[in-house]
């Protein structure tokens, strides 16, 4: 039961209070008697036998109706029902901050509803969603026993999406993270514990992030080594040690999260295949530390451009329009990163299909290069060979392929979430009282008025009966 107004409900008790004190003050009808002792007499008398005053209690009881229904209650009943359950399986779920975990500590919690649903569908929100059901709820508990954390990120949102799919019943997301827009009821797990964790690593470089309210000052070995590092509360601190192509970082210290406690990092020799001989290509991909191989992780083609290339390739145009000055690039392409092409000139190559999009453009807006979800389509090397931004942009495609990051590596993990409000799932029955409540309220009245009329018309009155024995008649 639940009040929308509940102050009025304070004020209640004042209401009928005053209904009491008016009802009680009322002019007393006339009445007719012998004598004044005869009349005091039969008073007497009347008031040692009085009887229930049925007009007051109509008139308290309909005051009473009315100040419910201005209330506005509501009648909620939480019945087992169909349920999609989605459950986080983040690294950060793995806490110990609640015990055992807060993963774990959130299976208790749900345990009981999930096993009295009648049909439900269970969801492990991960990097990739994976779904259990439908299927009776008391049949998924041994899928729910199963259930691990440990994934850089949960896609909660799409998680939500994938389980409605499967059955269309309220969602339940049990979570650290802040609740999706689509779900429709959230139980948050998280708690308040520190923790401090490896965020990123590189050639040369480890990355501390720390999610307690104080500064954290403690070892980091790499290689064997120790260093001491000072990590800010809530942010991060960079440590750096010799570039080697082999890296191993660990923490020296012990808190909620073990996951982010440990890195690895390493380089490999990236595959690739050149199609056409080029000295410049070859050259720069030799610095890179390319290899060449029939099974090629990036293809090199002086071919025009498919309309969707089978696997991830560089086209270069063999010719192209007269030269143009480049005005603008398409920032949110990674492989521009550091590459500075504005202001110089490129010529133009023969437009791609229409499945390529527009990369760098002049200033009059003609395309001058196009990218693909799986590759790139520039002028001829020849034209580029000279521009400092050449061996960057051949350095974003080739270097981080060949890089190997081992460890949880998630800022947004490791800077534990901290609790937030809970959104109960909605009611499976709810019953707004106030109508009701003021029908009573109007009955119990229109009851009232017809018994005062009754006694206003010379009937037997029924309120506030009084004996008048011993009266003399004359």
């Amino acid at each position: 039961m639940t009040f929308a107004h509940p102050l009025l409900l304070a004020i209640l008790p004042l209401v009928l209070g005053l209904i009491y004190g008016l009802y009680r003050r009322r002019r007393p009808r006339e009445r007719k008697v012998a004598g004044l002792w005869l009349w005091q007499q039969a008073r007497r008398r009347g008031q040692a036998r009085r009887r229930f005053d049925l007009r007051l209690f109509l008139l308290l009881l309909a005051g009473l109706f009315a100040g419910l229904a201005l209330s506005l209650p509501r009648l909620e009943l939480d019945r087992p029902g169909p349920l999609v359950l989605i459950l986080d399986a983040s690294a950060s779920m793995a806490a110990t901050d609640r015990a055992p975990s807060r993963l774990e500590w959130a299976k208790a919690q749900v345990r009981g509803r999930l096993a009295s649903s009648p049909r439900a569908v269970l969801v492990r929100a991960g990097r990739s969603n994976e779904v259990f059901g439908p299927a009776a709820g008391q049949e998924l508990l041994d899928e729910l026993e199963q259930l691990r954390a440990g994934d850089e990120q949960a896609n909660l949102t799409a998680a939500v999406a994938l389980g409605k799919s499967r059955l269309n019943a309220p969602a339940l997301v049990v979570s650290d993270a802040s609740p999706p827009e689509n779900a429709d009821g959230y139980l948050n797990a998280a708690g308040n514990g520190q923790n401090v964790g490896i965020t990123a690593v590189g050639a040369g470089f480890v990355a501390v992030g720390n999610s307690g309210p104080g500064p954290w000052k403690g070892e980091v070995i790499v290689g064997g080594r120790s260093y001491r590092l000072e990590v800010p509360a809530g942010g991060f601190s960079t440590l750096e040690v010799p570039a080697t192509p082999t890296l191993q970082a660990r923490l020296g210290t012990t808190d909620a999260l073990s996951l982010d406690n440990s890195a690895e990092f390493s380089r490999r020799h990236v595959r690739v295949a050149l199609e056409e001989n080029s000295p410049v290509l070859e050259r720069l991909l030799a610095l890179l530390g390319t290899i060449r191989s029939s099974r090629p992780e990036v293809r090199f083609s002086f071919a025009p451009p498919p309309e969707n290339p089978p696997a991830f390739s560089v086209y270069f145009a063999r010719r192209g329009s007269p030269q143009a000055m480049v005005d603008d690039v398409e920032r949110s392409v990674p492989y521009l990163r550091g590459v500075e092409l504005v202001g110089f000139r490129l010529p133009i190559p023969p437009a791609p299909p229409a499945t390529w999009q527009p990369l760098v453009r002049s200033e009059s807006g003609q395309a001058m290069a196009w990218f693909h979800p799986n590759g790139l389509y520039l002028p001829d090397p020849a034209s580029l060979q000279n521009l400092p931004a050449f061996p960057v942009l051949l350095y974003n495609l080739i270097v981080p392929r060949g890089e190997q990051r081992r460890g949880l590596l998630s800022a947004g993990e490791t800077l534990l979430p901290r609790p937030q409000p809970d959104k109960p799932l909605p009611p499976t029955l709810r019953l707004e009282l106030s109508p009701w409540l003021a029908l009573l309220a109007a009955m119990v009245l229109g009851l009232e008025s017809f018994l005062y009329r009754s006694a206003r018309a010379g009937k037997q009155p029924p309120l506030n009966l009084r004996l008048t024995e011993g009266a003399n008649p004359a």
